[in-house]
């Protein structure tokens, strides 16, 4: 059984196709709300809109893991999802822009989540089929290098049409050219490198017999079977899962306008200063994306002298400080200095809890339990999109800022119970029990 370290090769090759899903998913991340607006959504409208991300990742994941455990085919059992979501979510990511009705973008958009969640959810088990115990911090750290990634080239897709191809960045009527250029060429990286990934990347054997079709448990059966067998570590990790998502939320739905509109006390939307200050708040979302794609790259060793699970509590411990430290910071570069925490912490909550879980999966199941640890993620941001605003109505007093301290104070919760989770024992290449090292093609 090979246990070497992993080659350059496949850790490029095998992440090209997430990279490339990672793009389509953070440009709806970024822009799914101006197009909504754009066809005539109201701003209380919203959240609901939003719904189709949570709702298609808590349903889809699951099915989709179950399905991909018990999958034997010549193309292994987890491509053929990673693949044919990422063609499906292509044709939506060119579809959405060319809506003319707010109704039609929104059965796009909900078709794209779904798409987008096929194509996610073998990814997860994908890294341990690939890579031996000893390795997959450094596999999942990746995954989260791309998410970085993917969101820094989505966000910056639009600055680069308007000022190197010169699309217009606004429209009297519909929708920009420069989100539907951005769109356009998202889906066309979404493809291509879902594409390479499937044709370099061999999966290996599966490492355990597996049942006949006759002797499995019906699939929603099976999921139920799944989620009432809960392994040790999931249900040690479920509660920091959903603090940490919860707060993460937080930043997702507030801090662009947190920055321009508190932060930086901009008085009216109307002025010229507002928009330079959203786009200094863009700014701040790259900023922290690319602190992550520095942290992802130390992790691995961090993890190696201190321990995963003492790494990731610091991690989130340092996203906390860096959200509640805003509420003392009131000009434009002391921000950068709160999203070095958020950067850290987002890089880590992107990786090890990942690790943590596929070390203690049996190798049949880890598709289905990696689906179910996502409703972890997505349970909260569907009660939040549900309730949050009443509380930001009637508790937060619709202050942008005080949301975002509450999504510090959720991640420091979240940073002490992880340190209630044991840390297991550490395992090195001599002890790691591997899967079959992948060929390449």
């Amino acid at each position: 059984m090979d246990l070497e370290p992993p080659s350059l090769r496949l850790l490029i090759t095998m992440n090209l196709g997430f990279w490339g899903v990672q793009i389509g998913n953070g440009l709806q991340t970024a822009h799914a709300s101006a197009v909504f607006e754009s066809l005539g959504a109201e701003a209380s409208q919203l959240p609901l809109l939003w719904l189709g991300a949570p709702l298609m990742g808590l349903l889809a994941q699951p099915i989709v893991g179950e399905l991909s455990d018990r999958t034997v085919s010549r193309w292994g059992r987890r491509q053929p999802y990673f693949l044919g979501g990422a063609v499906i979510g292509a044709a939506m990511l060119l579809a959405m822009p060319l809506a003319t009705s707010l109704v039609q973008a929104v059965a796009l958009y909900w078709v794209l989540q779904l798409a987008l969640n096929v194509s996610v959810a073998p990814s997860r088990p994908f890294v341990g089929d690939l890579l031996s115990p000893a390795h997959r911090t450094l596999g999942y750290s990746l995954q989260g290098f791309c998410i970085g990634l993917g969101t820094i080239c989505a966000a910056g897709l639009p600055w680069i049409l308007e000022h190197v191809f010169r699309l217009e960045p606004v429209s009297h009527m519909g929708i920009p050219d420069v989100i539907r250029g951005a769109y356009w060429v998202g889906a066309a990286v979404c493809l291509v490198g879902s594409l390479a990934t499937f044709w370099a990347v061999d999966e290996p054997a599966p490492q355990v017999i597996e049942l006949v079709e006759e002797e499995r448990l019906p699939m929603l059966k099976a999921i139920a079977q799944a989620m009432a067998e809960l392994p040790l570590m999931m249900r040690q990790l479920a509660v920091v899962q959903a603090l940490s998502w919860s707060g993460i939320y937080c930043i997702f739905l507030y801090l662009p306008n947190a920055i321009a509109l508190n932060v930086l006390a901009t008085p009216d939307r109307s002025l010229t200063s507002y928009s330079h200050n959203v786009e200094w708040a863009g700014l701040c979302t790259a900023f922290y994306n690319l602190v992550c794609l520095g942290v992802s790259w130390v992790i691995p060793s961090l993890s190696q002298r201190w321990g995963r699970v003492t790494v990731h509590a610091c991690c989130l411990m340092a996203g906390s400080i860096g959200l509640l430290s805003l509420l003392l910071v009131h000009s434009r570069y002391p921000v950068l200095l709160s999203m070095v925490g958020l950067g850290i912490a987002w890089a880590s909550i992107l990786a090890i809890p990942y690790s943590l879980l596929m070390d203690d999966l049996a190798a049949g199941q880890s598709g289905v339990y990696m689906g179910i640890f996502n409703g972890f993620i997505t349970l909260p941001q569907i009660a939040m999109s549900l309730g949050f605003g009443w509380v930001m109505k009637t508790l937060l007093q619709d202050n942008r800022l005080w949301a975002l301290a509450l999504g510090g104070i959720l991640l420091g919760l979240a940073a002490l119970l992880m340190l209630r989770v044991p840390e297991p024992a550490r395992t090195s290449e001599n002890e790691a029990v591997s899967a079959l090292a992948p060929a390449t093609k």
